[in-house]
């Protein structure tokens, strides 16, 4: 169990935050695209699931976490590779993972808004 720090680069004046090697059991810490409002997210999540589900939360406090839905009002929820389009102007966010053995997943979030 590790805890997985995201990693941002800034381009084009937008947040691109990586999530590396994240599994079941690991704590994972939020991030927080500032002064972004009305945003729009991608998010993708590729790796090795062994029987995980990989999902998208958010916060406006980050201790209250919810998971969030996609622009179909599908939920954010992934067990194999998979890319989601979505918006919120929630404050934090994070991907939580479950039920896995033997997993290693990646998460890419793009973000954008004015």
């Amino acid at each position: 169990m590790a805890t997985v720090s995201p990693t941002t680069q800034v381009i084009g004046g937008d947040p691109f935050v990586t999530w590396t090697g994240i599994a079941t059991g690991d704590t994972i810490e939020s991030f927080a695209p500032g002064d972004k409002q009305g945003l729009a997210f991608g998010f993708q999540a590729t790796g090795t699931f062994g029987g995980a589900t990989v999902t998208l939360e958010a916060s406006n406090d980050g201790t209250t976490w919810f998971e969030l839905t996609d622009n179909n009002l599908s939920a954010i929820s992934a067990t194999s590779n998979a890319y989601f389009d979505g918006g919120s102007s929630a404050r934090y966010f994070r991907p939580a993972i479950s039920g896995g053995t033997s997993d290693d997943v990646d998460v890419v979030m793009s973000f954008r808004g004015s």
